[in-house]
């Protein structure tokens, strides 16, 4: 039998979004059964919202000693996965410890983390030539996916000047985000990045 759609009105989605928290355990559970609806409808409709980004803990002391020793000597991804948060936290915590790599940038599966897509959106604006990107010159065989994407700050920046209402902010990483055009909103002689506040 043929899965049942489930239709979302005004009011169900101002319930979710007043709501629905994923880190609480059960909380999604809870909404599904006052809405009458899966469970999986109701998370699958948050993350379409924007509501399932979970929340990052504050940052200890510890973690940031722990990313200004090893920054410089192993990968973001690893380093993420040590600390437990996601690569983009990692990113902007060292960016804001005035910490950068060398050949610092964005995977496609980064950025479309960042920016709240599936990262099918990003490589399509790739393909598009809408979003510039590079590849990395990596050694990966073509049953590993080829060669992966890289994308500069710059890209980013001049992919929002021409197309910003393909930004939804709302599923946006708001901190990364604001570090992003930061410079712009200080007087840069670049005009100000526009987006679509909804």
């Amino acid at each position: 039998m043929a899965d049942k759609k489930w239709f979302w009105d005004e009011s169900s989605d101002s319930f979710l979004r007043r709501n629905y928290d994923a880190a609480i355990r059960g909380r999604s559970k809870a909404i599904a059964e006052r809405l009458r609806v899966p469970r999986w409808a109701v998370n699958r409709r948050a993350a379409a919202l924007g509501l399932s980004r979970p929340k990052d803990r504050p940052w200890e002391k510890s973690d940031e000693d722990y990313i200004e020793t090893n920054y410089h000597r192993i990968s973001i991804k690893t380093l993420a996965r040590r600390l437990e948060r996601s690569p983009t936290a990692v990113k902007l915590k060292a960016k804001r410890l005035g910490l950068r790599k060398h050949d610092e940038g964005y995977t496609a599966f980064s950025l479309a983390e960042a920016l709240g897509v599936d990262p099918h959106w990003v490589l399509a604006r790739i393909r598009s030539g809408k979003l510039r990107a590079s590849h990395r010159r990596t050694e990966r065989k073509p049953e590993q996916g080829g060669d992966s994407w890289f994308i500069t700050d710059q890209g980013v920046l001049e992919f929002v000047r021409e197309h910003p209402y393909q930004i939804d902010l709302r599923k946006v990483d708001s901190l990364w985000f604001m570090d992003l055009i930061a410079p712009y909103l200080q007087g840069s002689d670049t005009r100000p990045v526009e987006t679509e506040a909804a």
